[in-house]
């Protein structure tokens, strides 16, 4: 398969979720499948580099957490999907949003993640105890981002139990991001065998509750002879170095960021850890623990789903309570012996959950999403009701076209001369329009004709609105533009026909766009799918706009936008200026129906709007992605 991962961040181990995509690419490309990565952050082979987004006002927090985001970009989402099986989305946040939708449009399978627990974002802003907050971000996941999958994979049952109640609708697939190999019982030399080594990993953060761990040190019988290891950097690193020396513990905590390599040393020297976190959908470094042999006290926080893992009362403490930490870490260090038989099973436990097993989860998970894709489509996701001043539903929108009315002919003119007075100096001034070929429209004067172009520009759809100027054209237009406040109006005002979402839907679309042809109409078509702004080249053509000028028997009249290189005043602009040429028509050839004759009738117009790029007299702005061809 080729399975594209696509998340903010792929650099630094600093945090669960960036470890487990590192892992899960390793592992995918060693069972023979291609890995591309799309994620912001420094060049790594089979890596896809997007720019880094910057907030401001709380891009200095975002840091602070290890953490930065990715800023979306139609071309690179395009040199990641062209290809791909499937897409796999990690986080609900923007770069994510985007790859998913522009992964629809290129009809690749969508796979979404759950690795970013609301209580994680409100802990951070001191909201965690106002439940309204996280279930609005919980219901704010799923209206932006998680409404759109048919499977979600979930670290753990935990969480999947949280979507359910959440009313998340999608089929949540339970599989472990799984513990490495790496991680197993070592022999290692300590450097000081008196003292009782606790250790603790994970991000230096309020959830994570560090402070907790200090706290019960203090308390414990055995305070003299404890040394605190808290593996791991984050925003409250300050705060917990000024606790921990206001403890005056006799062996000062120590607090610092390990490699692999050291942190399973680490591990293998200690006595015992500490998961103190209010907050886990799975706990990963507490698992790699258990799996070196040692023994854990959890938190039994009904918000981490890391207690599920504790095979005795003992290895369970009252959530966020520092005495009972205390007896329990008293506990494990009076009763060695008992400590040493649990440790066995702890490490048995784990062995059942390494990487290998999990990745092949993942992988009849890739196989099942793609399965469905292909079975069913894209999931549908239903209009709500939305609130006045937004656009009404796309059905109610173009229930003049799905019922074959239409509007009159003078009313029609009317429309077209005013959005042409609006649309040209609009065009002229700003873009620098210029129009090549407008003679060929003159050819299909009095029939109708589909119209097609390459998708570089926003406001190309007004570019043709000039070219069309008095004939009456619809707009083919993603179902979704028509919930866009005010503009979804100005999308129907202008001619815009949703695709729909369901096959029935699409079928009456097809079947009104057809009568509308056939009575004189114009329906622009833009069939590379997806736009990629300033794009050089044709890219690859769906075979919707080229099927219904063979069934409607009518020409398909090719436009081709172009950059050219700004001169005088345009010099100022920081974007080429736009060239639409109008191409003459080309009618689907007498003999052929069916899909030879769409291939054929779409093989000609390719060719046509490709001899426009290969004319050496046009100027195309530059623009390459930053990615490397060799695979992880």
């Amino acid at each position: 398969m080729n399975i594209v991962l696509v998340m903010d961040q792929f650099d630094h181990s600093n945090n669960g979720t960036t470890v487990t995509a590192r892992r899960l690419a390793k592992n995918l490309h060693a069972n023979g499948h291609k890995v591309t990565v799309l994620a912001a952050g420094a060049s790594e082979i089979g890596k896809i580099n997007a720019k880094k987004h910057s907030i401001p006002i709380f891009q200095k927090l975002i840091e602070s957490q290890g953490m930065f985001f990715a800023k979306p970009d139609p071309l690179l989402y395009y040199e990641a999907f062209k290809d791909a099986d499937v897409a796999h989305f990690f986080m609900p946040f923007r770069f994510c949003r985007e790859g998913a939708k522009y992964a629809q449009q290129m009809n690749v399978p969508i796979l979404g993640a759950f690795h970013v627990q609301p209580e994680n974002i409100t802990s951070t802003l001191f909201l965690e105890k106002f439940d309204w907050v996280n279930q609005y971000l919980y219901r704010w996941f799923y209206k932006r981002f998680y409404c759109y999958f048919d499977y979600i994979h979930c670290p753990s049952q935990f969480i999947a139990g949280q979507l359910a109640a959440e009313g998340y609708d999608a089929e949540t697939r339970v599989i472990s991001n799984g513990v490495d190999h790496a991680f197993k019982p070592i022999a290692v030399e300590r450097g000081n065998s008196s003292t009782i080594q606790v250790v603790m990993v994970g991000r230096l953060s309020r959830e994570k509750r560090q402070d907790l761990v200090i706290k019960a040190a203090q308390r414990s019988k055995y305070a003299d002879k404890i040394q605190l290891v808290f593996a791991g950097k984050g925003p409250c690193r300050r705060k917990y170095v000024k606790l921990a020396k206001r403890s005056k513990l006799p062996h000062p905590p120590i607090f610092q960021f390990y490699s692999q390599e050291e942190l399973l040393r680490v591990l293998n020297s200690s006595d015992l850890y500490i998961h103190a976190s209010d907050v886990e959908i799975e706990g990963i470094s507490c698992l790699e623990a258990m799996a070196c042999g040692l023994v854990p006290i959890i938190s039994d926080s009904q918000l981490a789903a890391t207690r599920q893992f504790a095979l005795d009362s003992n290895s369970l403490f009252a959530a966020g309570d520092p005495e009972d930490l205390a007896r329990k870490l008293d506990y494990w260090i009076e009763h060695s012996d008992e400590k040493k038989a649990l440790s066995q099973q702890y490490i048995a436990q784990q062995n059942n959950n390494r990487v290998d097993a999990c990745v092949k989860q993942m992988e009849d998970l890739y196989r099942d999403v793609i399965s469905k894709c292909r079975r069913e489509g894209f999931k549908t996701v239903p209009i709500e009701k939305k609130r006045r001043f937004l656009a009404p539903d796309p059905r109610t929108v173009n229930s003049n076209l799905l019922s074959h009315k239409r509007w009159p002919k003078h009313t029609t003119q009317i429309i077209s001369f005013l959005v042409g007075c609006i649309l040209y100096p609009v065009n002229k001034l700003w873009l620098g329009l210029r129009v090549e070929g407008m003679h060929n429209m003159k050819l299909i004067k009095g029939t109708g004709a589909v119209t097609v172009s390459n998708h570089v520009h926003h406001l190309d759809c007004s570019m043709v609105k000039l070219a069309t100027l008095g004939r009456r054209t619809w707009f083919t237009s993603l179902y979704e533009n028509f919930q866009i406040p005010v503009v979804g109006y100005l999308v129907k005002g202008l001619g815009a026909a949703a695709l729909g979402q369901s096959t029935r839907e699409k079928c009456q679309v097809h079947r009104a766009l057809l009568h509308n042809i056939k009575n004189g109409d114009l329906v622009h078509y833009y069939p590379e799918g997806m736009l990629i702004p300033y794009y050089n080249g044709l890219r690859p053509m769906y075979g919707g706009a080229f099927a219904i000028a063979v069934q409607a028997k009518c020409p398909v009249v090719p436009m081709v936008v172009t950059s050219r290189e700004n001169r005088g005043l345009y010099r100022l602009k920081k974007r080429p200026c736009m060239t639409l040429h109008i191409l003459p028509p080309i009618y689907p050839l007498s003999g052929l129906s069916g899909r030879q004759g769409r291939q054929a009738l779409q093989l000609r117009v390719e060719q046509s709007m490709q001899e426009v790029f290969n004319d050496r007299g046009l100027w195309h702005e530059a623009r390459e992605p930053s990615l490397s061809k060799s695979i992880i």
